[in-house]
């Protein structure tokens, strides 16, 4: 077998007419790398999907909205979601513009989950009465889209597929929601998955993948946990020393979660200044301070609204900000700095640390009752020196990855012995403690 071919993953694709239709548009861009599958189906409790899973077995199950919403909590597979980005509404809505001044736009909204910020600035940003419908089922959306039918006549219909189709059968003109960049980004993230999965080392190019290049046993636990606690809305503390992966732990969680299809915001707490900190966090209005910008600022905390903030560094917060912190994770809402409005606030917490907090705690540097809204979940991830087994399949992943850069044919897998035997005899002294673990590790 050729290596194109055995170095494919296997993909589900579970979606309605025109999500089907748009992903068929881009598999042949995909078709060295995924053996792709499409089910043309409506994801709900009437369908056994555990058979499907189990005859066409594949690495990853992709699909969109409320069907990814309840295929994730189905099957025990990774189901990735296609998310639908700020470009995709904005683009939709312009081509619905040229049907119609009046347009509904229904949209995928997780239970518990606060509507984006863009979606609530559209009314301002459109030249249309723009009526949006959210929901978080597919009978909640047929419901609704119902209601608007019988309520009046629309021209124009921008939603999902499911959505799309049944408004289409009553002669209404719709647009779909998701755009070919957005389908693609999904399949690149379900190949990047499934090779996870599979052990294989063969990325699909996107630079984050090196989050998460595993094989050991400890590792291997550790994603299963951080797949776990990604389902809660319960903050995770990820604690490890510094190049450990923690970064691409926390966005694993947040893809992997309720609130992906939300921006994941990064702090880094030990590279904002102390006088700019509580600016930065919580934002400012215009004149709130001598130096605030004219027209205000909205603060990290906000833009994470829907989505995942992410603090790096969460040691290093000046104290004085923390209680502003722990309020905000208490009451849900921020109040921006000079402001007398409060803004209501919901997404995932995850706070990463290469300090002991609970040491930082006892030392009077860190609040306690902080540290325990940090610490609802828990992840340590230990330094390579102590999971030796990773080491080959991280060489094995950037030599994959020079070799697609450079244009080298001879696939990772054949290259990676022939490497290991030129680096066996190791010559000359070895001076650092942590080289002399790994180079004698490695194979």
């Amino acid at each position: 077998m050729n290596d194109s071919v055995s170095s494919q993953v296997k993909i589900l694709i579970v979606g309605y007419r025109k999500f089907s239709e748009l992903i068929t548009a881009v598999i042949p861009e995909f078709a060295e790398q995924a053996d792709i599958t499409i089910v043309e189906s409506l994801a709900h409790g009437n369908t056994e999907y555990h058979s499907l899973v189990a005859r066409l077995e594949p690495d990853v199950v992709a699909s969109a909205g409320s069907n990814a919403a309840y295929l994730a909590n189905t099957l025990t597979q990774p189901v990735i979601s296609q998310a639908v980005t700020d470009t995709d509404i904005i683009e939709a809505l312009a081509k619905a513009r040229r049907i119609a001044s009046r347009i509904h736009l229904f949209s995928y909204q997780p239970e518990r989950s606060l509507p984006s910020r863009l979606v609530e600035n559209l009314p301002g940003l459109i030249d249309a009465e723009l009526i949006h419908h959210n929901y978080s089922t597919s009978d909640e959306a047929n419901e609704k889209l119902q209601l608007v039918m019988a309520e009046e006549a629309p021209e124009v219909i921008v939603g999902p597929s499911f959505t799309c189709h049944e408004a289409e059968k009553q002669g209404v003109a719709t647009i779909l929601v998701y755009s070919k960049d957005s389908a693609r980004d999904m399949l690149r993230k379900c190949i990047d998955i499934a090779r996870q999965q599979q052990g294989q080392l063969l990325p699909t190019g996107l630079s984050s993948s090196a989050e998460f290049v595993i094989r050991s046993d400890t590792m291997t636990a550790i994603a299963r946990l951080a797949q776990t606690y990604a389902q809660s809305n319960g903050a995770v503390l990820i604690q490890g020393e510094s190049g450990t992966g923690k970064e691409h732990i926390a966005k694993e969680i947040h893809h992997r979660g309720p609130f992906s299809e939300g921006p994941m915001v990064a702090v880094n707490c030990g590279s904002i200044p102390d006088e700019l900190f509580e600016s930065e966090l919580f934002g400012h209005v215009e004149g709130a301070f001598t130096s605030a910008r004219r027209g205000g600022r909205i603060g990290l905390i906000e833009q994470a609204n829907g989505g995942t903030l992410y603090l790096d560094e969460v040691g290093e917060m000046p104290f004085s900000q923390q209680v502003k912190l722990l309020r905000v994770l208490q009451e849900k809402r921020v109040r921006p700095l000079g402001s007398n409005r409060e803004v209501p606030v919901d997404f995932k917490l995850i706070a990463a640390t290469n300090r002991d907090l609970m040491t930082a705690v006892n030392d009077g540097q860190f609040r306690e009752d902080l540290y325990y809204r940090l610490n609802v979940f828990s992840l340590h991830i230990p330094p390579l020196r102590e999971r030796i087994e990773d080491i080959a399949a991280i060489a094995g992943y950037y030599l994959a990855d020079y070799g697609r850069k450079y244009g080298v044919e001879q696939s990772a897998k054949t290259v990676l012995p022939q490497v290991k035997s030129a680096s066996a005899p190791m010559a000359g002294p070895v001076t650092c403690a942590n080289c002399r673990i790994l180079s004698s590790a490695l194979w």
